[in-house]
């Protein structure tokens, strides 16, 4: 478990640290201060610096290169650009930022070197079965692996391994070794993202805790159930989810509940599926009415202790503050468990709240966000 975190040269961030971290922490901040981009940095550094997650976080946010031909193997009209994960967006030869945390997951740097300096035996990775010659190598070091292959990378940032079939070979078939993550915006976690959650619910034969969870906003929910059938695939994106309720005979579809009801059982699977690990969350009050703000931090601070799950979750909404102190209030043995991060840039380290002076700031109507 993180309980400090900086970055360096990462995004916005020419150098930032993030101190008093807890089990349960929320980045609060004005508009691009760069709440999720911390999220983003605990995804690649728990990840021990996988490309995937560099190519996850710059589609994420469009972050993209057109391609002005379209052929090979892998036909994609564009292709990511990690350029802009570099401070001030300067990119080339010798660009590098670092992110190190306090935990045994150590640091992980990741630097740009000339193609002419990459040692000879990594040149294989470097072979492109359309014939194009990467100018940059991105080299991954990390305090915790061995040291992974130089992957090509295209002078404009695009991440031109996912052209090269050997160099993205050898990630997938590294099997490394780290801790479970799962990240979630107001976008992701569909019924076809959810359904391996949901196995791993019925192995462990957890869905009492599951249905416990979703009777914050329906408290006479009785059953939760996957469609398994081909057909059920070809539904659209929000399909695929039956409930039932106590007295009735009939299964409706998840989404008749509205957003919020998809939105906490996102998070109640979440939970479960990343023990011992880390569950990252944007803008967590998505869907959510703020009557139940404070049930809310209730699952998510009782499952993340029982389950061992260190969260960071970031939020605009003042009633989503308000909730979290109202549950220091009604549950005082949990105030150990939590935290509020403000971020801003112009500072050097985020000003870190901990319950009793979340609890002072909301009583008084201290802004925080």
């Amino acid at each position: 478990m993180f309980q400090n975190l900086k970055l360096n040269g990462y995004r916005g961030f020419e150098s930032y640290e993030l101190d008093g971290l807890t089990r349960v922490n929320l980045l609060v901040g004005k508009n691009n201060c760069g709440k999720t981009s911390i999220l983003e940095a605990i995804n690649l550094l728990v990840s021990g610096g996988n490309p995937l997650v560099l190519e996850q976080s710059a589609s994420r946010r469009g972050e993209v290169n057109l391609l002005d031909e379209v052929d090979g193997p892998y036909r994609r009209e564009s292709i990511p650009d990690i350029s802009h994960l570099f401070f001030g967006h300067a990119f080339g030869s010798g660009s590098q930022f670092r992110l190190s945390s306090d935990s045994p997951i150590g640091s992980l740097s990741i630097d740009t070197i000339d193609v002419d300096d990459i040692m000879e035996e990594q040149r294989s990775l470097f072979e492109d079965e359309m014939g194009a010659a990467p100018v940059l190598g991105l080299r991954i070091t990390t305090n915790t692996h061995d040291e992974f292959p130089v992957f090509p990378i295209a002078e404009d940032g695009s991440l031109s391994y996912l052209r090269f079939p050997r160099s993205r070979r050898w990630w997938i078939n590294s099997k490394l070794e780290t801790p479970t993550i799962q990240f979630l915006t107001p976008d992701s976690l569909y019924p076809d993202s959810m359904r391996d959650m949901w196995d791993k619910v019925l192995i462990e034969g957890r869905e009492s805790d599951v249905i416990d969870a979703m009777r914050i906003l329906e408290k006479d929910l009785t059953s939760i159930n996957f469609l398994t059938g081909s057909s059920s695939r070809r539904l659209s994106g929000r399909a695929g989810v039956l409930v039932g309720f106590h007295g009735s005979g009939q299964r409706v579809p998840l989404g008749s509940h509205g957003d919020g009801m998809r939105r906490l059982l996102a998070l109640s699977l979440s939970l479960i599926q990343t023990t011992n690990g880390f569950l990252l969350i944007d803008e967590i009050d998505t869907g959510l009415h703020w009557t139940i703000m404070e049930e809310m931090w209730r699952l998510i601070v009782n499952a993340a202790q029982q389950s061992k799950v260190q969260v960071f979750a970031t939020t605009h909404s003042y009633d989503c503050i308000q909730g979290l102190a109202s549950f220091v209030e009604s549950f005082p043995e949990f105030a150990s468990e939590i935290s509020i991060q403000k971020i801003d840039r112009t500072l050097e380290k985020a000003v870190s709240l901990d319950a009793e002076r979340i609890r002072i700031a909301v009583a008084q109507n201290i802004e925080i966000r």
